[in-house]
């Protein structure tokens, strides 16, 4: 290229006082070239990184010679390829603009996607919400750190020209690097250097996405199969919430819009020849159990998920020691470097070849992995995640079977919200003989279907709604089955008491002086 070579650019009448340049792209830079490649700038790139003057606000040409780039270039010390480089990274692409506004909007969509659900308790938060935000944030963090920054950095031969040296970092980044320790020899054989190998740090931000995923897919299967039941949980837990936020008498209306629904959807009777009663029966549906069965089979799957979560990472990072979390936070804190340990090395080899004259000439270089800083961090959080995750879920599940498979688990839930009635309730379910009416109560008219139902409202409501819920159902139990309170005197501290009348427990309610 001769040094009289120039390049033209049409600048824009309309120019943005801001910018020294303006905002008008270069449409073509392709005369103003190196051994290795073209230029394709914006002016508002080149006036960010010189400091230029802006052009008067008349449309002209404006001719940039080779020896004024090169003027530029010995002013501000910098190599051609440098200022390039830094041109293009100011400037930004158009299409790699395009390609970024992209992907951001998609990981916007992704994470506003990710929402606390109504129909949900507590420790599934932590699963489905939580977990998924955190890992898909670490991703991001790394995603960029990797193609923005320099994830490797190699130590490469002086003869190497630019171009040679981005090569060898690229074949570095993508092949794998592999590790000694600074006092030990390289090993001289290929097949020790391969089990050497660190073959985690490229593949980091997708795996991590892929674990976002995972922990996102129990919730999914939740909200699927639970839409089968006939009842909208999420809709029913919101009309709770309106009904603790009103009065008296509209929180009643909601109440009893609550009881409808529930009682018209659960143990309706179903065609056993559709493929839906099918996945009904498999989980109980006709013995009110479905909801309840849904959720638990849900939270073992959210136990299995942070089980293999944990098994498989460390899998992926090539550690067989299951206690690594414990090994690599006990060497932080002691202050052991990685160089000792091991562990996310920071200084790694890396071999290649390339062909000269015909002939293979292989090179081993030096690579410094700035990736590993953050992935030593970032995997050590996610060890002791994954494992807080699992047992705590693991506890959670286990207390909720017992307390819905077990008899006294249903009366002792039940028995907190009519206590919480009135201060009369709670005297008369003091009495042992009652026992048997509330039992009878929470195994024939409460079914654990409707269990779970009242542990969700008063997870994102509180006890008054589920109070007003379970005293209705009450109150028609009562009715339903012919029975209503007995008060003796006034010596009996106004307790109830169970009699018999030809073998069939009836309580009585004998009007003797009004309650206390």
């Amino acid at each position: 290229m001769a040094d009289n070579d120039v390049i033209d650019v049409e600048e824009d009448k309309n120019v943005n006082d801001k910018h020294k340049w303006g905002a008008a792209e270069l449409e073509k830079v392709g005369d103003v070239q190196d051994e290795h490649d073209d230029l394709n700038v914006s002016t508002d790139a080149l006036g960010k990184l010189i400091g230029g003057v802006p052009p008067e606000p008349t449309k002209k040409k404006i001719n940039i010679k080779k020896e004024d780039l090169q003027m530029i270039m010995n002013e501000l010390e910098l190599s051609e390829t440098t200022v390039r480089q830094k041109l293009i990274e100011t400037n930004g692409d158009p299409s790699r603009q395009q390609q970024l506004s992209a992907e951001m909007n998609m990981l916007g969509s992704v994470f506003s996607s990710v929402k606390p659900r109504l129909d949900d308790l507590g420790t599934d938060r932590l699963n489905y919400y939580y977990s998924t935000l955190i890992i898909m944030s670490m991703s991001l963090t790394i995603t960029a750190r990797q193609y923005v920054g320099s994830p490797l950095q190699c130590w490469v031969p002086a003869q190497f020209t630019r171009a040679w040296e981005q090569y060898a970092e690229n074949y570095c980044f993508v092949y794998n690097t592999y590790w000694v320790r600074p006092n030990d020899d390289v090993p001289l054989t290929i097949e020790e250097r391969i089990s050497q190998q660190l073959i985690y740090y490229q593949w980091a931000p997708f795996i991590m996405a892929i674990e976002a995923a995972f922990f996102y897919l129990p919730v999914l299967f939740w909200s699927q199969l639970s839409s089968k039941s006939g009842i909208n949980i999420i809709k029913l837990v919101e009309t709770a919430q309106k009904a603790e936020a009103a009065a008296a008498d509209d929180r009643k209306k909601h109440v009893d819009v609550i009881i409808r629904h529930i009682t018209n959807n659960l143990r309706k009777r179903v065609d056993e020849d559709t493929r839906l009663a099918k996945v009904q029966k498999i989980f109980g549906y006709q013995h009110g159990k479905y909801i309840t069965n849904v959720y638990l089979v849900t939270k073992v799957l959210y136990m299995t998920n942070s089980f293999l979560q944990f098994y498989s990472t460390n899998k992926f990072l090539g550690q067989n020691d299951p206690y690594w979390g414990a090994r690599i936070l006990s060497d932080i804190l002691s202050g052991t470097d990685w160089e000792l340990s091991g562990n996310f090395p920071r200084i790694a080899m890396c071999d290649f070849q390339v062909r000269v004259l015909g002939n293979l000439q292989r090179y081993s270089i030096q690579c410094v992995l700035t990736l590993n800083m953050f992935n030593e961090k970032i995997f050590l959080f996610l060890y002791w995640w994954f494992s807080l995750v699992f047992v705590v879920t693991l506890a959670d599940t286990i207390g909720l079977m017992v307390n819905m498979r077990s008899k006294n688990g249903l009366v002792t839930f039940v028995r907190q919200f009519l206590e919480n009635q009135d201060e009369n309730e709670e005297k008369s379910f003091k009495n042992e003989q009652f026992g048997a009416l509330l039992e009878e109560f929470c195994l024939h008219k409460i079914t654990p279907d409707i269990i779970m139902l009242l542990k969700m409202i008063n997870g994102h409501t509180g006890e008054i709604v589920c109070c007003d819920i379970v005293g209705r159902l009450w109150r028609e139990f009562l009715e339903k089955e012919g029975k209503t309170l007995m008060n003796e005197s006034e010596s009996t501290e106004n307790f109830p008491k169970i009699i018999s009348t030809n073998e069939k427990t009836v309580a009585t309610l004998v009007e003797t002086q009004p309650l206390v």
